[in-house]
């Protein structure tokens, strides 16, 4: 019988028990030392003890946020597949999971949580497990019947993270069968990759239309939010590994974290100090003639560097699996170029190269010329393979193992699609079958994927501006739990990449050390102020991102958050005293203004909630354009308008409808050149070489009983043409 243990009550008024779901599975966790599960358990608990109590009564229903923050591949999933065990040991009946954007990610989540929980086995009883369900399949039905079983099996739902599958969910969950049987019992959300659809993608993708509005990201987070909004008792928990500035900013508005915990990954972690601080020959710099891109520089021959890797590669498996048995098998990851043909081209050299060394090494006589030249290019490399491993097995023992590696392996190429064009599906690897694996591909071996056993990474992707820092980050499949061979890593990178990496783990320690000690609110303030951040800040806003959706007005719709911004509205106006504008005559044409230093209008912006995503994206870019305007333009000052400060109740726009979204119409009065009183209209309220908000009090024009006659405040901004033009020709430097 499993001890059940009873721990402290905690701040949502529930007690955590550590019972049986989560003792068996840390037991099952027999890799991990004394520390790192003593890390693993404190840090579930912390993470739990902030969600909602799961038996509340509809009386206290309420949903929570959290951000869960770890590194690159350093055991995410096994933190969230304990907490899985420990919220069920707490009275959590469901449990959702947002598996990443491609199939693979979600096969590969599902059989991970199946595999570590035991589903299909032993503990089969106790979970219902159900991948990306819909409504044909009758799950709602499934799902009322297994919450009305006397011995509560737990359910586990994955799904894409695609606003069509969770779409499903959603009109799942607002069944009346599920509704009647789930009450206000808690269910849990966990986000894995919670920046997959992050907005620094959105912005890249985006930056050349006009504004950001209904494309696959903004329906995304729609889709999110209205999940959330079927489930009143919720907690939403985003796991991530790169919370960037503006990640951090705008998931603030949008899913509005209370809370945040950053993971300490166990102590045989090797990531981006080791490789890029403290073991700098690990890296191995491709030169920049043979930096494959699929137009600047679309190879024809094999690459040297590429043809070194391998030859490492092959050494590696050999010292490692074949004559010191540390490992059973190790893998090869090549990372191109995000085209699928670069893809195929790569694949096909390794396999041409792999074929003619296996031939050349086990069926020519030792004294032929082509056998000795090719064990001469090995020789050549021998001192690279073995520089770092203490004692290394002599040459001849190395290539002796290395003409059996040749005779097991396994190449792999991974990509979505087949050469005609059709998907593809991707078959699962069998990593125990082949002592080397060598896997080509792109953008299906990003983020997320596990390449098992990785040693060595050959990446000549290069981009031509400045790559973004959560992009660049993610791609690092070769961080891991590598120690036991970590002599025979390497990672071939552009230098251009290499730079990237070096600057990037800098923020990112400064970063998590920042987390680690200080609220979300402080870090916020401090990633949006500090100055050593700006390398990583000011390049995720594109020069056409700037150009094109930074100069003359904008208008925001915020429509969530009402409450929470009419109180804020309410206090920061009366704490300031405003001057008047010219006299138009009338209350409604009469405004005022405040003139305030930039951080006092970045603390104004950050403040004023804002919840779709459209203009959510726009307020992060405008607060990082202010912060790069005071830095680097010496802009010291702006001006926040209240428009029709006396017309109480707020002036009357009328709310419409666009593709399942609201929007307030136009919150702008035009001009009026009629009557005994002339307006230039609230357009021209402004001082041209300044950014100008203003903000506007507005009573909304609805059919509806919910958004009829209801009052809310949102804004409109004024980025100056000079300015803006400005900021894009720095950019560029």
């Amino acid at each position: 019988m499993k001890k059940i243990e009873i721990l402290p009550i905690v701040a949502n008024s529930f007690k955590i028990v550590q019972g049986f779901h989560t003792t068996s599975l840390l037991d099952r966790f027999t890799k991990l030392n004394t520390n790192e599960r003593q890390n693993l358990v404190r840090e579930t608990i912390k993470i739990l003890s902030n969600c909602n109590n799961p038996t509340n009564d509809i009386a206290n229903a309420k949903s929570t946020s959290g951000i869960v923050i770890g590194y690159v591949q350093s055991g995410k999933t096994m933190s969230f597949t304990t907490l899985t065990a420990l919220a069920i040991d707490n009275g959590f009946r469901i449990i959702i999971y947002f598996a990443g954007i491609k199939n693979n990610l979600l096969e590969q989540t599902t059989k991970r949580l199946k595999k570590d929980l035991l589903t299909d086995s032993e503990n089969a009883r106790s979970f219902k497990v159900y991948q990306s369900p819909t409504l044909d399949e009758n799950v709602h039905l499934k799902i009322k019947g297994a919450l009305g079983l006397q011995h509560k099996p737990a359910i586990l739902i994955t799904v894409l993270k695609h606003y069509k599958h969770i779409k499903e969910l959603t009109d799942i969950f607002n069944t009346y069968d599920v509704k009647e049987a789930l009450g206000n019992s808690g269910v849990m959300i966990i986000d894995d990759e919670a920046d997959q659809a992050s907005l620094n993608t959105y912005a890249r993708k985006n930056s050349k239309s006009e504004d950001w509005e209904d494309d696959e990201y903004s329906s995304t987070y729609s889709s999110i939010l209205q999940l959330k909004d079927a489930i009143p008792n919720h907690s939403y928990l985003q796991y991530t590994a790169t919370p960037q500035a503006p990640l951090l900013i705008n998931i603030l508005d949008l899913l509005s974290p209370k809370f945040h915990v950053v993971l300490t990954p166990g102590d045989g972690y090797t990531g981006g100090k080791i490789f890029f601080k403290e073991n700098t020959d690990l890296i191995l710099k491709i030169p920049d003639q043979e930096v494959y891109h699929h137009k600047n520089n679309k190879l024809t021959d094999c690459p040297q560097s590429l043809i070194d890797a391998l030859q490492l590669f092959l050494m590696g498996v050999a010292v490692v699996v074949n004559i010191q048995g540390k490992e059973n098998f190790l893998s090869m990851l090549i990372h191109a170029d995000r085209e699928q043909d670069a893809s195929r081209i790569f694949h096909k050299w390794v396999k041409d190269l792999l074929d003619n060394w296996q031939e050349r090494l086990n069926k020519l006589k030792t004294n032929d010329p082509s056998r000795q030249e090719l064990v001469a290019e090995f020789m050549n490399l021998y001192p690279e393979a073995t520089k770092l491993i203490e004692n290394p097995p002599s040459f001849d023992e190395v290539i002796n193992s290395v003409v059996q590696v040749t005779l097991d392996y396994n190449i792999e190429l991974v990509i979505s699609k087949s050469s005609t064009g059709k998907q593809k599906k991707t078959s699962e690897i069998d990593w125990s079958n082949a002592s080397a694996h060598i896997l080509v591909g792109a953008e299906m071996l990003n983020r997320g994927y596990t390449v098992e056993g990785l040693a060595v990474s050959y990446m000549p992707r290069n981009t031509i501006s400045k790559s973004n820092a959560d992009t660049i980050q993610q791609r690092c499949r070769f961080f891991g739990y590598k120690q036991q061979y970590l002599a025979s890593c390497r990672v071939f990178l552009p230098g251009t990449a290499i730079n990237e990496y070096v600057e990037y783990v800098e923020h990112e320690e400064i970063l998590r050390a920042e987390l680690k000690t200080k609220s979300l609110e402080e870090c916020e303030q401090l990633l949006i102020l500090s100055s050593i951040m700006n390398p990583t800040r000011n390049n995720i806003l594109s020069v056409d991102l700037v150009k094109n959706k930074m100069s003359g007005w904008r208008q925001f719709n915020a429509l969530q958050h009402i409450e929470e911004n009419t109180y804020f509205m309410t206090r920061f106006l009366s704490e300031h005293h405003f001057t008047n504008f010219k006299d138009y005559g009338t209350n409604d044409r009469n405004h005022r203004y405040i003139k305030l230093e930039i951080d006092s209008i970045i603390e104004f912006l950050r403040d004023f909630k804002i919840a779709n995503m459209p203009d959510a994206l726009r307020k992060s870019s405008t607060i990082q354009y202010l912060r790069y305007l005071k830095d680097n333009r010496e802009v010291k000052y702006g001006y926040i308008f209240e428009m029709a400060y006396a017309v109480d109740k707020g002036r009357e726009r009328a709310l419409i409808q666009e593709n399942s979204s609201y929007k307030i119409s136009n919150i702008f009065s035009g001009r009026s050149t009629s009557g005994s009183q002339t307006y230039v209209g609230d357009r021209e309220i402004l001082f041209k070489d300044f950014l100008c908000i203003q903000i506007h009090k507005i009573r909304l024009k609805h059919d509806s009983m919910k958004w009829g006659n209801k009052v809310v405040y949102t804004l409109g901004v004024y980025y100056p043409e000079e300015l803006s033009h400005s900021f894009v020709g720095i950019a560029k430097i």
